[in-house]
């Protein structure tokens, strides 16, 4: 046998299907009589069926996959999540280390505590909050407060701060509000907030010893579609824009889909994109936490690899810790 790689057995298949070969007669159920022998395929054919299968629908979501849920859903199901995780942790391990600048897991719910009551406010329309580009340090105030406190009650107000966040944010959840430095809609503000409890959800499971928490998929595309929006404000922001380019981003998993976008604010130019990047979805959204470095994503690259760095060292620079 040649070494034809499995990469390239399947491609010859979809060659086959797309050019209606499939459809020949059938072979004969005669053995053999002499040895088989594979041949390479052409090396046009890898390129051309990329190209037919690209050309054959347009970039998105499976058939399939997993539909994103509305915003103030998957925060209610991220909300009750944590408060389900809050309530199974005994005493010692509230006292766990959770977060390098956080702390314990009492400091870091008590930060949750702080961050909740902030959102009520940049909810508020009648309330102004002063400018607070630290997210860590914005709530420290709060930790401080809650020092004494029993592990129990800091769980208690976070759960009634969280479910008072989910009431306000009614009404119309497109008008603009306050996230630190930034102006977010009501229900980007929400996606935001179901990413944090998410990411520290993570943290406090790390610290616990038990299983990493996984969202349904539904959320998770919710996520991912969020995310992948976000790309040219994240560029923007860390200030690493690449202008004219794009990026094929192909995220593999039932929250999964394909998405090519702008590596800039401005559009890219028309040839198409400069670099496919294919990953887990769940690592992707992961690496946009901070909860996984760039390096550590199983990423395949194709295209141009010092883009696909650019991308994948940029697409955490929204989160907040």
């Amino acid at each position: 046998m040649t070494d034809m790689s499995f990469d390239d057995e399947i491609a010859a298949l979809l060659e086959l299907d797309v050019l209606g070969l499939a459809e020949e007669e059938p072979r004969s159920q005669e053995p053999p009589s002499g040895p088989v022998r594979a041949t390479a395929p052409p090396p046009q054919l890898r390129a051309g069926t990329l190209a037919r299968a690209v050309s054959g629908r347009r970039p998105g979501r499976p058939v399939d996959a997993a539909q994103p849920c509305e915003p103030a859903v998957a925060f209610d199901r991220t909300v009750a999540d944590m408060h389900d995780l809050l309530r199974s942790l005994a005493d010692p391990e509230w006292q766990a280390p959770a977060h390098a600048e956080h702390g314990r897991v009492r400091e870091l719910v008590a930060h949750l505590v702080g961050v909740e009551r902030l959102v009520l406010r940049w909810l508020d329309p009648g309330d102004t909050v002063p400018s607070l580009p630290d997210h860590i340090a914005a709530t420290l105030p709060v930790v401080a407060e809650l020092a004494g406190a029993e592990p129990r009650d800091i769980a208690r107000q976070w759960h009634e701060a969280a479910r008072a966040v989910a009431l306000a944010a009614g009404g119309d959840r497109s008008r603009p509000v306050a996230w630190h430095d930034f102006t977010l809609s009501v229900d980007q503000l929400l996606v935001t907030r179901t990413g944090e409890l998410w990411t520290h959800a993570i943290d406090i499971c790390a610290a616990t010893g038990r299983p990493l928490p996984r969202m349904d998929m539904e959320r998770m595309a919710l996520l991912c579609n969020e995310l992948l929006a976000a790309v040219p404000l994240a560029m923007a922001y860390r200030g690493t824009t690449a202008p004219g380019r794009s990026a094929r981003v192909v995220l593999t998993g039932p929250a999964g889909g394909t998405f090519v976008v702008p590596l800039a604010q401005q559009p890219p130019r028309a040839a198409g994109p400069d670099v496919t990047v294919v990953a887990d979805a769940v690592d992707f959204c992961r690496v946009a936490v901070r909860r996984l470095r760039p390096d550590q994503l199983d990423a395949a690259v194709e295209g141009d690899r010092a883009l696909a760095d650019l991308l994948l060292g940029s697409i955490d620079a929204l989160a907040r810790d």
